[in-house]
């Protein structure tokens, strides 16, 4: 019972928490990243020790991760296919000239920008990373 009890206890402190409650580093960090962003839900992972952010910038979603001091951990943030940029398309038509380009993932950590990009070709899906 006493573990039962320990197991709820920690995932209390997991998942949504008020605007409130998340340091000012870290909303500055955002507001910073995604100046236009509406922020939907703020979360604390405990696993990571850090401050999630979900948010919307028109009808992309983007989902942040930061340390408590602001320190971007990871972002990833949904571009449609007419948003892709031009040198990160050019790689793409170079490997994969008949494929229809559906959108992207741009991941960025402080290591970099990945293109997550999902591709049609041959009527099949195909995910291909891209760096920056």
């Amino acid at each position: 019972m006493a573990l039962i009890l320990g197991l709820g206890v920690s995932c209390a402190w997991a998942g949504s928490i008020s605007a409130s409650m998340v340091p000012a580093e870290v909303k500055t960090a955002f507001a910073q990243q995604y100046p236009s962003a509406q922020v939907m839900e703020w979360d604390f992972e405990d696993d990571e020790n850090a401050y999630e952010v979900e948010a919307r910038l028109g009808q992309a979603e983007i989902k942040a991760l930061y340390r408590e001091n602001g320190q971007l951990i990871s972002s990833k943030e949904d571009v449609s296919a007419d948003k892709i940029p031009a040198p990160v398309l050019k790689q793409i038509h170079e490997k994969w000239a008949r494929a229809e380009v559906l959108g992207a993932n741009k991941i960025t950590t402080p290591k970099g920008v990945v293109w997550d990009v999902g591709l049609k070709f041959r009527n099949r899906y195909h995910n291909v990373e891209i760096h920056e």
